[in-house]
């Protein structure tokens, strides 16, 4: 039942209402649902009338979540934001098509409620790519006279081309993508690369560069646990495009090199379960699988890792920019990526002195750079700080939000005055 509130929130007038148009959401906890989540809810903070569209949870499993699947929070305000969720198919599979059909239902659900009257159009949209079917969705959403801020987090024909290869569909994509996004006001992206790879497609539309926002009050430095051995450590989603099996490479070379160091790999995704059956069918103890922990928990979670890792694929390093880079950052832990040498993370490593990267699918290189790591605890501590004063001051939600929210509003609503971006004492690192 829609509360009081609720009714509220619908009649609020459209100079007023912002609209978030998103696949991903809460309680998703890996890929762009938690920043989405904390975008909408920094929006409602301010006093905006924030409406969320999206689908029952699923990502990154092959199912529904619990509590969702009958229809149980279909209208329901979470943290002063409302938040409407649609039925959906989860995505099965790890191949590009396999996210057609469900992206292509909630496309045709966007339209199908802007006709009926089920969403009334507002001044200021929000919609976040991948995938480009809802930005499409989301076209009709726009008031007439309004702005559409479209978020992009991947490309989906670039990443689709790195992990599949390219071909006609990988050419239509491109172009549906360029159609779509050329007709939204703004786009953020998160890096100069992925600017540079959509002017490539044909995408003209301005472009403001931000990379995902953190928020640094909530990840702050621990302590790491008294007793536990050195660990690396990988934390979130299990997909394709992370090239997680370079982390069961390293751990073949660990286990020869220094057994006493292990792995701990924490998150849910397609290729979990081929992960782990690999790992057991070579016999590598040294590395461990759990799943993620609670959002409340993350700063405790990451603390748990002397030295973090940030495996990609080789060729996708225009497409996407991984969030977890600046979440290790404010827990004030070091990174080691792979990652090609002009890629965003390698020149973000290199312009902070937070991370080192090592060649994509060079495990050797891997390898060696964590074990140089692990045995400095001094330089661990000062990448630590380094990475933590360069997330407070340029990548808290609040220097994010502000940016965005110029973007999508201008200047014709008020902004509350907010706190300065948290700081924390990271003396005790690891």
């Amino acid at each position: 039942m829609v509360s009081r509130q609720c009714d509220r929130a619908l009649i609020v007038p459209d100079a007023n209402r912002i609209l978030v148009v998103t696949r991903h959401y809460a309680p998703e906890p890996t890929g762009s649902a938690p920043v989405v989540q904390e975008a909408a809810e920094w929006l409602a903070a301010q006093g905006d009338a924030v409406e969320v569209v999206t689908v029952w949870p699923n990502y990154p499993h092959p199912f529904i979540f619990d509590g969702y699947a009958k229809g149980e929070r279909d209208d329901a305000i979470e943290k002063a934001v409302h938040v409407r969720r649609w039925p959906t198919w989860p995505v099965k599979g790890r191949k590009l098509l396999s996210r057609f059909g469900p992206e292509l239902r909630f496309m045709m659900q966007l339209l199908a409620a802007r006709v009926t009257g089920r969403i009334r159009p507002s001044r200021h949209v929000l919609s976040l790519c991948p995938s480009i079917l809802t930005v499409l969705g989301a076209l009709p959403l726009r008031a007439r006279g309004g702005r559409h801020v479209v978020m992009v987090h991947d490309i989906q024909s670039g990443l689709g081309s790195a992990i599949e290869g390219g071909g006609a569909l990988m050419a239509i994509l491109q172009k549906v993508e360029a159609w779509t996004l050329n007709r939204a006001d703004q786009i953020v992206v998160l890096s100069p690369a992925m600017e540079q790879a959509l002017r490539r497609i044909g995408v003209r539309t301005p472009a403001l560069i931000v990379p995902p926002h953190i928020d640094t009050c909530a990840i702050t430095p621990q302590p790491a646990p008294e007793g536990a051995p050195p660990t690396l450590m990988y934390s979130g989603n299990l997909g394709q495009k992370q090239g997680l099996d370079q982390l069961i490479d390293l751990a073949a070379l660990l286990k020869a090199d220094a057994p006493h160091v292990r792995i701990l790999v924490r998150g849910e995704g397609s290729v979990k379960a081929r992960l782990v059956e690999r790992a057991a069918e070579m016999g590598h103890s040294n590395i461990v699988f759990e799943p993620l922990v609670d959002k409340a928990q993350i700063a405790r979670s990451l603390a748990e890792g002397d030295v973090h890792l940030v495996p990609q694929l080789a060729g996708g390093r225009e497409f996407a920019m991984p969030s977890k880079a600046f979440a290790i950052m404010a827990a004030g832990r070091p990174f080691i990526a792979t990652a090609d040498p002009d890629s965003p993370m390698a020149a973000l490593t290199h312009a902070l002195g937070a991370g080192i990267c090592v060649p994509c699918e060079n495990p050797r290189a891997f390898a060696d750079a964590a074990l140089a790591l692990l045995a400095d605890p001094e330089r661990r501590a000062a990448m630590g700080v380094a990475g933590r004063a360069h997330v407070t001051t340029e990548v808290d939600t609040q220097v994010v939000m502000r940016k965005i929210r110029q973007c999508l509003v201008g200047d014709g609503l008020t902004l509350k005055d907010q706190s300065a971006p948290c700081s924390a004492s990271i003396s005790a690192t690891s």
